[in-house]
């Protein structure tokens, strides 16, 4: 039977062959770290100054900047003669699954300077899994001290009407927006509970130890991916789009409370933004960032899809955020006919990765490439009219 001897040389073995991983890790440079992290103010935001590999889906080198944004550092004054366009989204702007130069944003950036004959900045204040709650929290905390000439809501049609009521998002860490007699109501209560206070604790405790060692970032990265290929094998035989989830009754017109109060809850916290953009002397824009199925390129795919809903097109949505625009007078970029009519084309698959599925999930390269340039000719032009 081992003794404390024999038990101590295992445990110092252990310890030895973890250290020798660690040095050649850092070494290697091989990081997986966390990202984000709980916070009061929105329920979860990035961590400032985090960098590493993102492979969960497509693959990419993430840096956060000093306030946490994947985005480069830009300096709170405005240098003179440069326009300043600051861009909200979620998931599918912060786009952690491609290299930051292939984003839209700054694809967005280089295009418009060019078609402009000026320079432009563009800053990315998005955020995996906002809402537009917390896009418009983060447009009042971090956005507008910056001065941006414009601010462009990068509206996802995929979720962000959902997201912005509880009845059907139901997340737990979230803040919402709650719409009283026309008047808009920051609802915190969430982030405000011992649950949240004693849950942001303990995983703040567990990202300083899991971004403190790349031996800890590995396993964890391990189990992510083990994790993610299990659930893909466990749909592979599914059909690419499930028209009994719920999430797809975005593309219907509302026919429940709950669904009535997310759109009209949306609906005034856009113009919610415009008002608060306009006051801090900027112009708010709105371009609508298609949803997978919406730019899928095989008709049948799509046609049969709508047909399992009990619609005509998968274009509710986008219309009505087009109404919506036009009637509080805000400059939109409708980006869902011009997409669709590439991918159609081209054949080309927007959305999806080798390691995960085409035509699912978020833009990849092409997406980003022809959404940007689709982008930068509205805002050209819509800039264009308005001298």
């Amino acid at each position: 039977m081992p003794g404390r001897r024999e038990f101590g040389l295992v445990v110092a073995s252990i310890l030895f062959a973890g250290l020798v991983a660690e040095l050649g890790l850092r070494i290697a440079d091989v990081a997986y770290p966390i990202f984000h992290r709980l916070e009061t103010l929105r329920g979860w935001s990035p961590i400032p100054g985090v960098s590493g590999l993102w492979m969960t889906e497509g693959e990419a080198f993430i840096e956060n900047n000093d306030e946490g944004f994947r985005d480069r550092h830009h300096a709170v004054d405005k240098p003179k003669g440069v326009m300043r366009l600051a861009v909200l989204g979620d998931s599918m702007s912060e786009a952690l699954a491609v290299p930051l130069e292939k984003t839209y944003p700054s694809i967005l950036e280089h295009k418009l300077s060019a078609c402009l004959a000026r320079q432009v900045e563009v800053l990315n204040f998005s955020v995996s899994g906002y809402g537009t709650a917390q896009q418009r929290q983060t447009l009042r905390h971090n956005v507008l001290k910056y001065k941006p000439d414009i601010v462009l809501l990068a509206f996802f049609t995929g979720n962000d009407v959902w997201n912005n009521e509880a009845a059907l998002d139901g997340h737990e860490d979230r803040i919402y927006y709650v719409l009283n007699n026309g008047t808009l109501k920051l609802d915190d209560s969430n982030t405000k509970t011992s649950r949240f206070k004693t849950k942001m604790l303990w995983r703040g405790t567990i990202n300083t130890v899991i971004n403190a060692s790349r031996l800890f970032q590995l396993i964890r990265e391990f189990s992510t991916r083990a994790k993610s290929i299990f659930r893909r094998k466990k749909t592979v035989e599914n059909a690419i789009f499930d028209a009994k989830s719920p999430d797809y009754e975005i593309f219907k017109p509302p026919s429940t409370d709950a669904w009535k109060r997310a759109w009209t809850t949306t609906e005034a916290l856009i113009v919610a933004m415009r008002d608060d953009v306009k006051l801090a002397g900027g112009t708010l824009w709105l371009s609508n960032l298609v949803a997978p199925v919406q730019v899928y390129p095989d008709r049948a795919v799509r046609a049969d899809f709508a047909h399992a809903l009990g619609v005509d097109d998968l274009d509710y949505p986008d219309q009505r955020i087009a109404k919506l625009a036009e009637r509080h007078g805000i400059s939109a970029v409708t980006l869902l006919d011009p997409l669709r009519r590439y991918a159609d084309t081209n054949k080309a698959y927007l959305h999806g990765f080798k390691n995960t599925r085409l035509g699912t999930g978020h833009w990849n390269e092409t997406g980003h490439l022809i959404a940007a340039e689709y982008l930068s000719q509205g805002l050209c032009a819509g800039l264009a009219l308005k001298k």
